[in-house]
């Protein structure tokens, strides 16, 4: 089977290791007509000399064929969801939101981690990830109180809320926010907000040593509105609070990513911790960890 550019590329930083072979398979049927399309995909690049490569592209193939769901899933989210979109402000917030609900009714594991393909285990084993990364890095603890800043259904809430002393959750959908109620029902320290996209006007001044943006911010960059929050996030942390951004955009364009993190730094009161570093082995998260000065 003759491969497009693209499939090769992917499939070529999947056998290297440089990939997850979740968010690999992500790409593949994101461009491929039909399920078997990626089956195929897989089986033309299953020879490589290198058995570790071979065990890798092994490991997708397994995977793919325990997720039926996925090529559907993958391909239904993407329609609704527009990724380059040229709309900024109220307009971007306004179709964003209605983009969100419709992939949420669609997949709620897809519609906010499409690597997950749809599956509950997948999205389970990334949520944990993320909980690790934190605690690693100090930021959790129980008397912390965190904002989760586009909290979709409510994964990363759920997971930290027994991990911390308050979580407030925001997103512009109104279906996240149901799915997410429904998900944190029964935790007393989870709030959740139905936001404007614009601002974190639901926290106060100072009330919060945490914010954190799970693929989130690729959004509000699209959108124009990523200054607008990083100023927020200045105004709700408490001085030593941490802004941590997990992928700060969709452009592809690391270091244009890094330069414009950094300059946003510079320019709301935070210094720089972690400028795009790779934490993860589920997904491919990029890390931006900003800390109020």
């Amino acid at each position: 089977m003759e491969l497009s550019g693209e499939a090769a590329a992917w499939l070529d930083w999947l056998a290297a290791g440089e990939v997850p072979p979740s968010v690999a398979l992500m790409h593949l049927a994101a461009g491929a007509p039909g399920p078997e399309a990626v089956e195929a995909a897989l089986a033309a690049a299953a020879g490589p000399a290198d058995a570790e490569a071979r065990g890798r592209l092994a490991a997708a193939r397994d995977l793919w064929r325990a997720n039926p769901q996925a090529w559907g899933i993958v391909r239904e989210v993407l329609g609704g969801v527009d990724h380059g979109e040229e709309l900024e402000g109220a307009r971007a917030v306004a179709a964003l939101a209605a983009a969100f609900d419709r992939a949420a009714r669609a997949s709620p594991e897809g519609s906010v981690a499409l690597y997950a393909l749809g599956s509950p285990a997948l999205l389970r084993a990334a949520t944990e990830e993320i909980v690790a990364a934190l605690d690693a890095w100090g930021l959790l603890s129980r008397e912390a109180r965190l904002v989760d800043l586009g909290c979709g259904i409510g994964r990363v809430a759920a997971a930290l809320a027994p991990r911390v002393a308050a979580v407030t959750g925001l997103d512009i959908a109104p279906a996240m926010i149901a799915a997410a109620r429904e998900r944190c029902a029964g935790l007393a320290n989870v709030a959740l907000h139905l936001g404007s996209g614009r601002d974190l006007a639901p926290v106060p001044t100072g009330g919060a040593d945490l914010v954190l943006a799970v693929d989130s911010f690729p959004y509000l960059v699209q959108a124009g509105l990523a200054a607008d929050h990083v100023r927020e996030a200045a105004r709700v942390l408490r001085p030593g609070g941490d802004l941590v951004v997990l992928n700060y955009s969709y452009r592809g364009d690391l270091a244009r990513d890094r330069r414009e993190a950094a300059a946003l730094a510079a320019s709301h009161g935070f210094r720089l911790i972690r400028a795009g570093t790779a934490p993860f082995t589920t997904w491919d998260g990029r890390a931006f960890q900003l800390r109020r000065l």
